[in-house]
This record gives C-alpha cells, sequence and structure tokens, in this order.
C-alpha cells in the first residue's frame, strides 16, 4: 500500500511539473504574440484636400489602399483628413504624422517632406449646357468661375485670356450655369460629376494653358518608419487604375469613357506640381492679382 501511494504522489508530481512548464510555455507563446503585434509598424497618414475632387473621398481611398497594403505587409495604416490650416497649426505644434497627402500649392509643410510623388490629379475646364456652343465665344462677360478652395482658379482663369470674370464659390458658380446666368463655367472634374449627377446634357472643353489640380504624396523627413512609409507609397501609386471611383485622373493611364475623357492625358503649358512657400503663394497671388501673366509663367517655371 505504502508503495502505491509514493507511486500516486510521484504521478500527481509529475503531472503538476507538466502542467506547469506547458503555462509558463503558452505564457511566453501568448506574451511573444502579442509582443510582436505591438511591434507591427503602424504608419499614419494626413490627407488634405486643397482642391475639390471628382466624387467620394480622396481620405477614404487611401484607407482602402491601406487596408490592401496591411494584408500585403503587415502594416497598419491610419488616415485622417484635415484641412491645411489644420495640418500647418500641427506641424508648427510639433506634430507631425509619417505620409502627408496634399494639393499642389500647399504652402507650409515644404519643410517638413523629403519627397513627393503625383498619384492622382484634376483638371480645368469650361462647361456649358448650350449643345451647340464650339467654346469661341468665350469671355470673362459670359464666363463663372469656380473659385475652388485652396487652389489657383483664378491662374487658369488669367491664362484663359478670362481676366475679370466673377469668381464664386463652388456650388454657386455651378448654380449660376444651370440657371442660365452665365454662359459658361470655369469649373474642374467636379463640376462634370455635378452635372452628370443632374443628368443634363453639356460640352466640356479642357484647360490644358494650365493645372494645379495634383494630389501629392510625401514621406514626411522625421518620419521613424521611412522603409514602410515609401513601400505604402510606392504601392499607391500602382493604384491608379481604380482612380475612377473617386473621379479622379492619372495620366498614362485611360479610365473613362464619357465626358472625363476629354481631361486624360493632357499636356499642360504651365503648372505647379510641387509644395510651395508662404512667400511663393504671396508672389503668384499678386501676379494674378496684377494680370501679369509673363511675371506668372517666370513663377512657375
Amino acid at each position: 500500500m505504502l508503495k502505491k501511494l509514493t507511486l500516486i504522489r510521484k504521478i500527481i508530481f509529475a503531472s503538476v511539473c507538466i502542467a506547469f512548464i506547458a503555462s509558463f510555455i503558452c505564457l511566453c507563446v501568448k506574451n511573444e504574440s502579442v509582443k510582436a503585434v505591438k511591434e507591427n509598424a503602424v504608419l499614419s497618414i494626413w490627407q488634405i484636400d486643397s482642391f475639390e475632387g471628382g466624387r467620394g473621398s480622396r481620405a477614404d481611398y487611401l484607407k482602402t489602399v491601406g487596408k490592401e497594403f496591411n494584408n500585403k505587409e503587415n502594416c497598419y495604416v491610419n488616415v485622417v483628413a484635415l484641412s491645411a490650416t489644420a495640418a500647418r497649426l500641427n506641424l508648427a505644434n510639433g506634430t507631425v504624422p509619417d505620409i502627408i497627402s496634399y494639393g499642389a500649392g500647399t504652402y507650409g509643410i515644404e519643410s517638413y517632406v523629403k519627397n513627393f510623388s503625383l498619384w492622382c490629379r484634376g483638371g480645368y475646364c469650361l462647361l456649358t449646357l448650350d449643345g451647340n456652343a464650339d467654346f469661341t465665344d468665350v469671355t470673362a462677360d459670359n464666363t463663372v468661375i469656380n473659385g475652388g478652395k485652396d487652389n489657383f482658379a483664378s491662374a487658369a482663369a488669367l491664362f484663359c485670356g478670362l481676366r475679370g470674370a466673377k469668381v464664386e464659390s463652388p456650388t454657386s458658380a455651378y448654380v449660376k450655369l444651370i440657371n442660365g446666368d452665365c454662359k459658361y463655367l470655369l469649373g474642374s472634374q467636379r463640376d462634370v460629376f455635378r452635372l452628370k449627377t443632374r443628368a443634363v446634357a453639356f460640352a466640356v472643353k479642357p484647360v490644358t494653358e494650365f493645372n494645379d489640380l495634383y494630389q501629392i504624396v510625401s514621406v514626411t523627413a522625421s518620419c521613424k518608419n521611412a522603409d514602410y512609409a515609401q513601400r505604402y507609397v510606392d504601392f499607391l501609386l500602382t493604384k491608379n487604375s481604380g482612380l475612377d471611383k473617386i473621379g479622379m485622373l492619372s495620366d498614362g493611364v485611360k479610365l473613362y469613357d464619357d465626358e472625363m475623357a476629354t481631361l486624360e492625358n493632357l499636356v499642360f503649358d504651365s503648372k505647379i506640381t510641387y509644395p510651395i512657400s508662404e512667400s511663393m503663394k504671396a508672389e503668384i497671388e499678386k501676379s494674378i492679382l496684377l494680370g501679369d501673366i509673363n511675371i506668372l509663367k517666370e513663377l512657375l517655371k
């Protein structure tokens, strides 16, 4: 009997030891898994809508690409939409993301980024509801300008010989065209989609004299995950075939077979495809105010 009790005690002791060791191993594996999850890369991206898009949200588009990137690279992407003013305030206060997506001509971020790539674009255009119009009679008197947001719509007007045309907010300019208060609207791809949504017949003529409706993406100079950030940018640039989902364009890619097709794959005489300084912004605005197209052309070289 004593031998049996001793054997039972040994078996119980061995079982307890095995259970303890198994628990310890499981705990270690769990801790390593948690540690691995914590060590996965995380990228922060700011989306600045410096100009009107086409349709949908560019921030949402970057999020969708981010989910695909995460599945491919095991790197979580967090996208935040904010204004250019909010971005400048955050940067000044020391809050800097890993990546910034912003419109060409945006000022105040040029010292925070180390490179830039164009990931989509829009384009200026003249629109009319007159089915017989050939755009030869476009003047400052019969045209309204969609002033946009932070883009240089008045520079496009100056290059088109429309200095003095009335500048309105995006919605107001569109309403004036619809109501017949003007024959032509100098707008952008956003106005094309406004008219398509309204289901009215209209004609489009692209403006090739000037363009600053470029969406740029940059890795910031202080990014601690620069390798992952650049890989995200490279991945984003391969996704240009899906830009029709947000009503945007990409040179070298055919996306549309409707009115938007007239805005595809164009060559522009003058353009802004980069971030600028506040002083350059002031110079551009001064040349527009003076109506001096020669100075403007020099600034954009």
